[in-house]
């Protein structure tokens, strides 16, 4: 039954990846524009995705499909790996099969099967790290220890958030009665030795650009300018999960943590349930700990659901004896039915939002996530038309006043100009400030996207002519509601761009 499942929703992904149904999202497009300029890292992540990304395009062409194709291979190793993980710990195939169905109904787990986001590498080596862990805990030697480091250290280069998993493991180390002599062994140092070391091109690359993935880092944890209300921002954090999860598969995945909390970690009777509390618990809680002083993602918490889902299984595997009332029988078995329907029931929504329409009940715009990946093509599409007119009399170059949209342009204009995000006002540094390189295109002319009816006083300052593209172009291209257009410039004789300082990191 699992083999059936995991091949269906494989090639499920598979199929829909290759439907065209969505653009890139805009981080796709950007982390497809590194693949372009590969390295030892980048200023706000590692290198993992751009090298996965590259790969694959490199392979079969730079198309949705094969940017993609890395994100739908992972999600198919992370389903293996929480079944392989909970058949471990639960010495039981329906357990592993009850914990990957409960991952796969969750939207965000979804969404992350086919957006090649860096959480897809991640969470693939988060699942795999805690399955050489566990496996290193019950060996003699130290082989699995090393694995176990390797894993942990291309974790870390697809994403800083995989440092959790070291604190998480040694608070297991500590608190297990049966395995914490390994804190007297090497095979745990020696697993982070390993992963260190792996995180070297990371820290050399940051050291050589002036520190700025330490600088991105820290500001993202509250190191920043920007204040927050601490119980808004706890709220608004505790709905985003509940939103990504769903409202009864969140509930859960909250009893099953609590089960193997209140067994592991306060009866510590079960050394299995503290490593599933230890392996997901340590990562919610320092989310909601850190969203009081500033803002945080809910996809920041993506890795603890795997812990989770298993320890629900666990938890039901428990519930199923004969000694459990009829009453606590029937109210699990109801609870992990509704949760798999109403999870499922969201995704699928997810997957094809205008199916509402037909039976006459249209999703509202600000519930539709999927706007932000519809448009971009037919934005290219119009960006290419003026683009190949002007370069054909001068070398032409393309430029936007957000990073998100140079990089759509950039992969839908068929050409893959090059390609610039300028600093207008006060925003916070990205890529495309770290690879500069506007001194090689004075001279040439060039296509200035936005969002904005007119061009900025900096941009007509830098150039000799502005001219407006005439008409305005409606597209749907990353637009919220009630904005529908998007305004293309004729620029001609570049002199260069006024030097601007950064908002932030």
């Amino acid at each position: 039954m699992f083999l059936l499942f995991l091949c269906s929703i494989t090639v499920f992904h598979l199929w829909f990846i290759s439907s065209g149904r969505f653009n890139l999202a805009p981080d796709e497009a950007h982390y497809w524009t590194w693949s372009k300029r590969l390295d030892w890292s980048y200023y706000s992540k590692g290198p993992i995705v751009a090298y996965l990304i590259a790969l694959s395009t490199r392979m079969g062409g730079d198309t949705e499909f094969f940017v993609r194709l890395p994100a739908v291979l992972l999600s198919t190793g992370t389903v293996l790996l929480t079944f392989l993980l909970t058949v471990r710990l639960c010495r039981s195939g329906l357990a592993g099969l009850e914990a990957v169905l409960l991952l796969a109904a969750m939207p965000l787990a979804e969404a992350g099967s086919i957006l090649m986001t860096i959480d897809a590498p991640l969470v693939f080596f988060w699942s795999l790290t805690l399955l050489l862990i566990h496996r290193a805990l019950t060996s003699d030697g130290h082989r699995w220890w090393l694995l176990a480091g390797i894993s942990l250290g291309l974790g870390l280069l697809s994403k800083y958030t995989m440092a959790v998993i070291v604190p998480q493991t040694f608070l297991y180390l500590t608190l297990s009665g049966q395995h914490r002599f390994w804190l007297r062994q090497p095979g745990p140092y020696l697993a982070l030795g390993a992963g260190l070391l792996l995180f070297t091109p990371v820290i050399y690359w940051s050291a050589t650009h002036n520190m700025l993935s330490l600088r991105h880092l820290l500001e993202q944890l509250g190191g920043g300018k920007d204040t927050v209300m601490p119980l808004k921002s706890l709220g608004e954090f505790a709905a985003s999960q509940v939103g990504v999860v769903t409202p009864v598969l969140f509930l859960v995945l909250m009893i099953g943590l609590w089960e193997v909390g209140r067994t592991g970690l306060i009866r510590r009777t079960d050394d299995t349930a503290l490593f599933l509390f230890c392996a997901s618990a340590p990562l919610l809680i320092a989310c909601l700990v850190t969203s009081l002083w500033t803002k945080v993602q809910g996809n920041w918490a993506a890795p603890a659901y795997v812990g989770a889902a298993i320890a629900v299984a666990r938890w039901r595997l428990g519930s199923s004896g004969s000694s459990i009332s009829t009453w606590r029988w029937t109210r699990s078995r109801a609870l992990f039915a509704c949760a798999l329907v109403t999870g499922f029931l969201v995704s699928a929504i997810g997957h094809f939002p205008h199916a509402l329409a037909s039976v006459g009940l249209p999703l509202p715009g600000r519930l539709d996530l999927t706007q932000r990946l519809r448009g971009w093509a037919e934005l290219g599409t119009q960006v290419s038309a003026v683009y190949q007119e002007m370069s054909r009399s001068t070398p032409t170059f393309l430029f936007s006043d957000r990073y998100q949209v140079a990089s759509e342009i950039m992969f839908y204009v068929p050409a893959h100009p090059a390609t610039h995000n300028i600093q207008i006002g006060q925003r916070r540094m990205n890529q495309f400030d770290v690879w500069g390189g506007t001194e090689g295109v004075r001279g040439w002319d060039a296509i200035f996207v936005t969002d904005q009816p007119h061009p900025p006083d900096a941009v007509i300052r830098s150039f000799d002519t502005v001219q407006p593209e005439r008409p305005t172009y409606s597209s749907t291209a990353g637009q919220s509601p009630g904005l529908h257009s998007w305004s293309l410039f004729r620029c001609y004789g570049f002199r260069g761009f006024p030097p601007a300082e950064p908002l932030g990191y």
